[in-house]
């Protein structure tokens, strides 16, 4: 677990050490999965969260074109990306769904899916109202300064008035 990178969280990671935060947060590790072998999300599944987020922030509008080099802020595409792999591992659990019974003891295979949209609806929810937040944000940011001024700039003391 000690060779995923950085011990301090940072906002500037490459690919490598962003999938190690990302199984950092979900601890996603195997000795500490207990119901099946190995790490649950493989980097390559993680890798393609992580561009799943990206782009569902880069194509909300306001439209922007953040990487994941200079992406504002490192807990929302980590919560993105936690959100795309919960409901991938969702659709999974959904889709390998099999109750039976035997003996009069009933036994569910792949049965965590209300667990798991439990778990997606509150972090989307959270997700999305953290990314319009953070847009309107970067929005009013990028207007200050622009624009087209009025004559009461130059009246009240700007530009050589008063």
């Amino acid at each position: 677990m000690d060779d995923i990178g950085p011990s301090v969280p940072s906002t500037n990671l490459p690919i490598t050490q962003f999938i190690g935060m990302i199984r950092l947060y979900l601890r996603d590790y195997a000795e500490l999965n207990r119901l099946i072998k190995g790490e649950e999300h493989s980097d390559r599944m993680i890798a393609w969260a992580v561009m799943d987020a990206l782009d569902d922030y880069n194509k909300t509008p306001p439209l922007t074109s953040y990487a994941l080099t200079n992406f504002p802020s490192s807990s929302l595409l980590r919560l993105g990306t936690v959100v795309n792999l919960l409901e991938s591992i969702g659709l999974l659990q959904t889709r390998n769904h099999l109750t039976f019974s035997d003996g009069g003891i009933q036994v569910g295979v792949s049965d965590k899916t209300p667990l798991l949209q439990a778990w997606i609806q509150m972090l989307q929810n959270k997700y999305e109202d953290k990314k319009q937040k953070l847009k309107i944000a970067i929005n009013i940011e990028n207007g200050w300064g622009g624009g087209v001024n009025s004559e009461y700039l130059w009246t009240n003391g700007f530009y050589g008035g008063w």
